[in-house]
């Protein structure tokens, strides 16, 4: 193999420490537990502070009050092998040069690492953001924001004057990404709903997705945007494009030409950074945080370390881009660092990651959803069963499949 790496410092036995059970590194556990037959001495130690794995994909879905958070919620006990050693506990940082994962149960030694601690939402400085806005990157997360926007509008039939009303029962979403699209969606079909059983006009709520640049979901096809936003506008929400967000105050959004977006609940799903304790390792990050890796997933000038999931950054040769923080692209990373795993346990070149873009599908509303697969774009139900044919089939994967490797090759 041209430019193949072998192992030969890899350690026969040893600790494989994994950190993190979001898609990249619950994948490599269940990969790799399967292929350690051949290894007894070798253990297998998963840590998170979570004793569950959250289907994030699925978020917007119980921040619109479509799904319960518990549903998102998959026990890693229900899909951990007996090989797997799970630790839950807080991840606190890094000795690299002891090779222990930092811990508040204790500093856990391992031979090699993978680090796939997610990422943060990212309020980029603007002030007041974190403070004033409802974020979405956990189920907890998505639980707090519907219940903001179901208690906004019951406080909104409490009131008095129409234009209060209005105020109070307006969601405001940050960030036209898939993130705040599909929450968008989803809570211009509820909130009516909620309206009516408070005896206010189902007319009276209303959603504001507001993007700072040119367009919602950026990057995709011209006809993906499209049809995504006639949806949206067949749904009643309200998009503006090119409105940069300068500040966020009591009153709302300030927006860098000086208007006031006013709300009664404020959600920020505008993008995605490292978590601190990574910001603040000697790992080399690049940016956003994220930790600059070689081509087969290892930190550079740290071969015993492997970064998968939103924390690796991983340049796609076709755009020239980071490839961004998805979970098709995470699942895929996971699978390489399984496999170099086992290939420097095997003694084998390692593998290249290359990444092969399924496709792109975002829900927009309970009903109806956009997609651009394989060079062709559809919109309405059939894109909207899609969206939960791949949700299902990645349940189906983690809970009875154990890792069953989707990728096509």
């Amino acid at each position: 193999m041209e430019n193949a790496v072998h192992a030969s410092t890899a350690r026969s036995s040893g600790q494989i420490v994994l950190a993190g059970a979001g898609y990249a590194g619950l994948h490599v556990a269940l990969r790799l537990s399967a292929k350690l037959s051949n290894h007894p001495a070798v253990e297998l130690t998963l840590v998170d502070r979570h004793d569950y794995h959250q289907v994030i994909t699925e978020l917007p879905r119980v921040a619109g009050g479509t799904r319960a958070a518990d549903a998102v919620r998959i026990p890693l006990k229900d899909m951990l092998a007996e090989r797997v050693r799970f630790v839950q506990t807080e991840i606190n940082g890094f000795d690299l040069a002891d090779r222990r994962l930092l811990t508040e149960a204790g500093p856990i030694g391992y031979a090699r690492l993978v680090v796939a601690l997610g990422s943060r939402p990212n309020d980029f400085a603007i002030p007041g953001l974190a403070q004033r806005t409802l974020s979405l990157y956990s189920a907890s997360d998505a639980e707090r924001a519907w219940e903001a926007a179901s208690q906004a509008v019951s406080a909104a039939a409490a009131a008095d004057e129409p234009e209060r009303q209005r105020r109070l029962a307006t969601v405001v979403v940050g960030g036209g990404g898939a993130t705040g699209v599909e929450l968008a969606g989803e809570l211009a079909e509820m909130l009516p709903k909620v309206a009516s059983r408070h005896g206010l006009a189902p007319d009276r709520p209303a959603v504001l997705l507001v993007e700072a640049g040119p367009t919602i979901l950026a990057g995709s096809s011209p006809q993906l945007i499209g049809k995504a936003t006639r949806i949206l506008s067949d749904l009643g929400v309200q998009v503006r494009t090119n409105a940069a967000i300068a500040a966020a105050t009591k009153e709302g959004f300030r927006l860098k030409d000086g208007q006031l977006v006013e709300g009664g609940v404020f959600v920020w799903a505008g993008g995605v950074k490292a978590p601190g304790l990574v910001a603040d390792s000697a790992l080399p990050t690049g940016h956003n945080g994220r930790v600059k890796v070689d081509r087969y997933l290892r930190v550079l000038d740290h071969p015993e370390i492997y970064v998968a999931g939103d924390l690796a950054s991983v340049t796609d040769p076709r755009t020239g881009h980071v490839l961004p923080p998805l979970a098709q692209v995470a699942l895929e990373e996971g699978e390489t660092v399984a496999r170099n795993l086992d290939a420097e346990l095997e003694d084998r070149p390692l593998e290249a990651f290359t990444f092969h873009d399924k496709g792109f599908v975002v829900s927009v509303g309970p009903r109806r959803g956009v997609a651009d697969i394989a060079g062709f774009t559809s919109g309405g139900r059939m894109a909207h069963l899609l969206k939960d044919a791949i949700e299902w089939e990645y349940r189906q994967s983690v809970t009875h499949l154990r890792g069953w490797d989707p990728v096509a090759r």
